[in-house]
């Protein structure tokens, strides 16, 4: 507001005209950090497949050996036929999200055979 007043009693001559240049706004520099970049998994033809590991887990405790296996690009063949139904339940769980979380694919074979790839 204080600036139309001063501009318009410099018009009309009762202001010294002020020899101020508006200034010029800094270029702004892209200061973003690249992007990091997370390598996926490869994914291997069904020709590939050299081998495939077979675990029949007793108790739930032998989940990690799936993983394991599993976390490298070996297919794992899971019989829960001698667990438990409260380790069988978890030991789906867990491979349940194996799967999600390599982005690979479960099939049952039998009701208590699972093949994870």
């Amino acid at each position: 507001m204080a600036g139309i007043l001063k501009r318009s009693m410099e018009f009309l001559g009762f202001a010294e005209e002020s020899n101020d240049l508006p200034t010029r706004a800094e270029p702004v520099t892209n200061t973003q950090r690249p992007a990091r970049v997370i390598p996926q998994r490869s994914r291997r033809g069904s020709s590939d497949v050299a081998e495939i590991f077979t675990i029949e887990p007793r108790t739930y405790e032998e989940a990690p050996m799936v993983a394991a296996h599993y976390r490298i690009g070996i297919p794992v063949i899971v019989n829960m036929g001698e667990m438990s139904e409260v380790d069988s339940r978890r030991m789906l769980d867990f491979m349940l999200g194996l799967k999600e979380g390599l982005e690979g694919h479960m099939r049952r074979v039998t009701s208590k055979v699972f093949l994870l790839t």
